[in-house]
């Protein structure tokens, strides 16, 4: 079984940036670092203002001919040359690698003797499938050949979803792909007695997603509404999303815009509301941001999500730690947020919510990635 010294991390953004892909690249670079392993770092983000020009020139008349049309620069051919050779030139340069892991699907590199790595969360096609739910137009079936190739190539490639795995497994022929858990991104750690504590004397609903969730926050706000009749003082924070972003944002409810980890004062923020939340909540069809869900079941904070495919694999059909309550529902979120309120067993759901997640930790899961680079066949 080959030794894993030494790794080249290739990432979109700066992996030393908690800001970059929710924190993905931080944490994985910083498990490896933990157990001893020398990681090069290279970005491989598009040219900025090469990106900048195009997605606001091309992109946006190409999206006026086809209403929802996906490929941005970063899933042109010029990228993708101009990307290679930054991949190229970084082989070369750390030629002394166990392994060169890329932190996406859509890039890889050919002819060393060492282990390509794909991990990421899911493939374009899968995106056209179930979140486009269309079927890719002529152009667009061009960079989904070209990312089927780059995964049939690989080593080993690594999904952070199971659904998404078990799509993958039957699309590709490739049989090195595997699901190996989720992840935490998370630097804190909190007593339970304390956070429970805080949390049932807490009247605050926690949001988090950017302007893809919109249609969960405006749920929420819909549903804050109504609730207001029986919780007067109850209050509703929403990080991701700015006012402006939602049909409206009435008394008692703060919206943050995006906050970045990445510096003292926003992180700050983030954590305190994190930790002052009695509820998380996110109903959005389809995808109720499982990242943040899952950090904040690490902080105690007990969920209502949507029941989508993904969250119901991972937790179950019933999840002890809150409720599911179906996407665009106000008066049954209303119903499932008096609930979390008025619940006897609340102190228990939070203990449930960070049981859930324990299994998620970074340490354990870099264990199980080495072990399944090291089996791949020298």
């Amino acid at each position: 079984m080959r030794e894993i010294r030494e790794v080249t991390v290739f990432s979109h953004g700066d992996s030393e940036k908690l800001s970059t892909w929710s924190n993905v690249p931080y944490f994985f670079t910083d498990a490896l670092l933990s157990r001893g392993i020398k990681v090069h770092r290279v970005d491989i983000n598009p040219v900025g203002w090469i990106e900048r020009l195009y997605d606001h020139t091309v992109w946006r008349v190409l999206n006026k001919l086809r209403k929802g049309y996906f490929l941005r620069y970063i899933h042109t051919y010029a990228n993708q040359w101009e990307v290679n050779r930054r991949i190229r030139r970084a082989v070369r340069r750390y030629n002394k690698s166990d392994a060169f892991i890329f932190l996406s699907f859509s890039h890889s590199v050919k002819g060393v003797d060492v282990p390509v790595v794909l991990f990421c969360d899911w493939t374009i096609e899968y995106y056209f499938k179930y979140f486009l739910n269309r079927k890719a137009s002529f152009i667009e079936r061009y960079t989904l050949r070209r990312q089927d190739k780059i995964i049939e190539a690989a080593d080993l490639v690594i999904s952070l979803f199971p659904v998404v795995t078990d799509h993958m497994r039957s699309y590709y022929k490739n049989p090195r792909i595997m699901y190996l858990g989720n992840v935490v991104n998370s630097q804190l750690k909190v007593a339970a007695s304390e956070a429970v504590a805080v949390k049932q004397a807490s009247k605050d609903i926690l949001f988090i997603g950017n302007r893809k969730y919109v249609e969960g926050a405006n749920c929420l706000v819909q549903a804050f509404k109504l609730l207001k009749a029986y919780i007067p003082d109850v209050r509703c924070n929403i990080i991701g999303m700015e006012a402006r972003h939602l049909e409206e944002a009435p008394e008692g409810v703060y919206c943050y815009g995006y906050l970045d980890k990445s510096r003292d004062e926003e992180r700050e923020l983030y954590y305190s509301l994190m930790q002052g939340a009695r509820v998380v909540v996110n109903t959005t069809e389809k995808w109720g941001a499982f990242s943040s869900t899952i950090e904040a079941m690490y902080f105690y904070i007990p969920v209502i999500t949507s029941p989508y495919k993904e969250f119901t694999r991972t937790f179950g059909e019933e999840i002890g730690f809150g409720y599911y309550c179906e996407s665009n529902a106000v008066e049954p979120l209303r119903d499932a947020l008096l609930r979390m309120f008025e619940d006897p067993a609340y102190a228990d759901m939070c203990l449930k919510a960070h049981e859930a997640v324990i299994p998620f930790g970074w340490e354990a899961y870099m264990e199980r990635v080495i072990e399944e680079i090291k089996k791949v066949p020298r």
